[in-house]
């Protein structure tokens, strides 16, 4: 069988949309498909104006029922060549994995440059322990596709990659042929776009589709390739579960409020409720999967001190259960283990009493289990099935995802107006509005309040109850929209002291304005003097997180002055929170597009100069970035694995072999960062831009698209 290419993907792909196109939509549609593809490949090869022109004349002749049938035609076209491209880019990192040397910017790449740097293995992993990265989902309206769309262009791809990886004989090509045919035909039957706006929880279940049928099987390969990287190039032993996870998750979609009054307070604990059942039912489905293999290990099993301690554990939380597992399952302690985890996780979903309150307490049991069985020798099976679950537990808990709040700081100001009862506070200097807010008071209980106040003071109730009843880890990060002083951070400190929870969430401001990023260091430096809010950060692991944006700062600027002011931003900030003893974790708000700060994340990350970069960071993955990412379980695995790598080479020259400051290079950024933004500010300040944006672009129409549960545009 000859190996396939992208060019034959896309051919067999075109081919079959072509037959759908004749089958379902006539000879018509499928002619002038073809005469405008060719007229535009001949334009774009020779620059033909003939071709220009006839390209023109046919999109003009077009009757409208018609045009918007070549429209759907070419769009899905590009779909499907997108889903080839896709198994294109996992081809090529298959075949460069069969190869002797590592795959460039993998896990094996970066171990391998490590250790030919004179990296220690022990310099390796105490770089690797200040790797915590964290990827959150957001339903920013860059992704148009509907779920069930998302769904059919995924087993494009699968069918693609079956006729990639296996040799089928001329029968099974000829099925699988025909299901592809059948997957493109029911994409072109299939509306595509929305009919109306998804709701708040349409977009929480297209966000965790990713995380249920990707992340939780692609975790713990990844860990696993991190420790046969550091294996393969320290010589060195490694147990993935003795590794630190360098990654979890969070999501924006069910607490985003910011410009969104559909989320609220039933949409937030609803997103909980959804992040949990998905990991726990997975759970429950690995245990079950292990009740075969351990029953084949138990007959071989020495005693073991650790199991004992754990089946009493579980046997004290779930004493009504524990009688029947030892009358089933005596002879076989793995196995009646088993049966009490798999209950009290049962009872972690329902919420009952004998629950695991804590994924540490699962995580004990199934390391006694894991001790038991390195014990007893050799089982492969069951050693591999287990560890994948502790991989799973230890970056997923029983949350999935952290959940974060976010709300605009002006929100924030108009309710503290209003409980204080000065119209005028909005309007005060920074400092005495912090002074103003040691006499605020939560409203008793009947107060009157405007639809407003109780809508923000509900979401700190919220949150408070949600961490009771999720855990601290479901939800423990507060964003500040425009944040404008230091006093926007004041006011959230403050709410979230009246109620309760000040020392277990995260307050972030967020600097998205050219002006906003210019204010970091006073509003830090006066954040972190202060003493009240100094002992918070100190409450919450001397760490203090801040939130860089780039499309507001890039619209004003432009993209280069753009990215060198959130570069000395980074810079800055680093300097004030070290001199304060502050770690600064810095969550950067990037879109997939360049002008939404989009661009390689392992080349982001190992462009930056490794002072400002702690190795902890959070970094937004925005609609039509999430499938391009995460679409796949290799798309997974290997940026994953370009991201700790990039991360990990970073910490380690920070720590042990620091770059020499280039002052030529720090000289000319601000001669960089002003020629270009004078040009930039030239180009949009041209008379002619706007009506040329109308006319080359179709923004006011995707402005009228049901993509997104938000409006368009935000109030103000």
């Amino acid at each position: 069988m000859l190996a396939r290419t992208l060019p034959g993907d896309v051919r067999l792909l075109g081919d079959t949309l072509g037959d759908v196109l004749r089958a379902h939509g006539g000879e018509p549609l499928f002619e002038a498909v073809e005469r405008m593809r060719g007229a535009a490949k001949r334009a774009r090869e020779n620059g033909s104006q003939e071709a220009r022109r006839e390209l023109a004349s046919v999109a003009a002749s077009l009757e409208p029922r018609l045009a918007l049938d070549v429209v759907r035609a070419f769009t899905l076209y590009f779909q499907l060549v997108n889903q080839a491209e896709d198994v294109h880019r996992t081809r090529e990192v298959r075949r460069r994995e069969s190869a002797r040397e590592p795959v460039a910017e993998s896990l094996a790449s970066v171990a391998a440059e490590l250790q030919a740097k004179g990296a220690t293995y022990e310099e390796a992993l105490r770089a690797l322990e200040d790797v915590n990265l964290s990827f959150v989902f957001t339903a920013h309206p860059t992704e148009a596709r509907r779920r069930t769309t998302e769904r059919l262009l995924a087993d494009v791809r699968v069918g693609l990659e079956t006729l990639d990886r296996t040799s089928p004989t001329p029968p099974e090509e000829r099925r699988l042929h025909r299901r592809l045919r059948a997957t493109v035909e029911a994409l072109w039957e299939h509306a595509s776009e929305r009919s109306e706006k998804p709701t708040v929880l349409d977009e929480v279940k297209t966000g965790v589709w990713y995380l249920r049928n990707v992340l939780l099987d692609v975790v713990p390969e990844v860990q696993r390739s991190l420790a046969r990287a550091l294996e393969s190039a320290f010589a060195e032993p490694v147990d993935p579960a003795s590794l630190p996870s360098p990654v979890v998750f969070g999501s924006w979609m069910g607490g985003d409020r910011d410009g969104n009054p559909f989320v609220d307070d039933a949409t937030l604990e609803r997103t909980l409720e959804i992040h949990r059942f998905i990991c726990v039912d997975r759970y429950l489905k690995d245990v079950d999967a292990l009740v075969d293999p351990l029953a084949t290990a138990a007959s071989r099993l020495p005693p073991c001190e650790a199991l004992d301690r754990a089946i009493a554990r579980a046997e004290a939380a779930v004493p009504e259960v524990a009688g029947a597992a030892e009358r089933r399952n005596g002879e076989e302690p793995l196995r009646r283990l088993l049966v009490l985890v798999r209950d009290r996780l049962e009872r972690t979903q329902s919420g009952a009493a004998g629950r695991y309150t804590h994924p540490a307490d699962l995580l004990d049991d199934l390391q006694a289990m894991r001790t038991a069985l390195r014990g007893a020798g050799a089982f492969a099976l069951p050693n591999d099935a287990l560890l994948d679950l502790v991989l799973r537990v230890r970056v997923f808990g029983f949350h999935l995802a952290a959940l974060d709040a976010r709300e605009d700081s002006a929100v924030h100001r108009a309710v503290v107006a209003e409980l204080l009862g000065d119209p005028r506070y909005p309007e005060l200097p920074a400092n005495e509005r912090i002074a103003a807010l040691s006499r605020l008071r939560l409203p008793a209980r009947g107060t009157k309040l405007s639809p407003e106040a109780r809508r923000c003071l509900s979401l700190f109730e919220t949150l408070a109850a949600c961490q009771a009843r999720f855990g601290r880890e479901a939800c423990h990060t507060y964003i500040i929209s425009m944040t404008e002083s230091e006093a926007d951070v004041h006011e959230v400190w403050r709410l979230l002291e009246l109620h309760g929870i000040a020392d277990h969430v995260d307050v972030v401001p967020l600097f998205e304005t050219r002006e906003a990023l210019e204010s970091t260091v006073p509003i830090l430096s006066s954040l972190l003097r202060h003493p009240g809010y100094r002992e918070h950060v100190r409450r919450r692991g001397d760490l203090q997180e801040l939130l860089v944006g780039y499309s507001d700062s890039m619209r004003q600027n432009g993209t280069l002055a753009s990215r060198i002011l959130v570069l000395e931003t980074q810079r800055s900030a680093t300097r004030v929170c070290t001199t304060h003893g502050v770690k600064l974790r810095v969550f950067h708000g990037r879109g997939g597009s360049t002008s939404r700060g989009g661009g390689p994340t392992y080349r982001a990350i190992r462009a930056l100069p490794p002072e400002v970069f702690s190795g902890d960071t959070k970094i937004t993955e925005q609609g039509e970035v999430r499938s391009f990412h995460f679409a796949s379980p290799d798309l997974a695995a290997r940026y994953l694995e370009q991201t700790i790598g990039a991360a990990l080479y970073t910490r380690y020259e920070a720590r042990y072999a620091p770059r020499p400051e280039v002052s030529e290079e720090n000289a000319l950024m601000p001669r960089l960062a002003e020629t270009s933004g004078r040009a930039y500010r030239a180009l949009v300040e041209d008379e002619g831009l706007v009506p040329y944006f109308a006319s080359a672009t179709p923004f006011p129409v995707i402005a009228q698209l049901n993509i997104a549960s938000r409006p368009s545009k935000r109030g103000g």
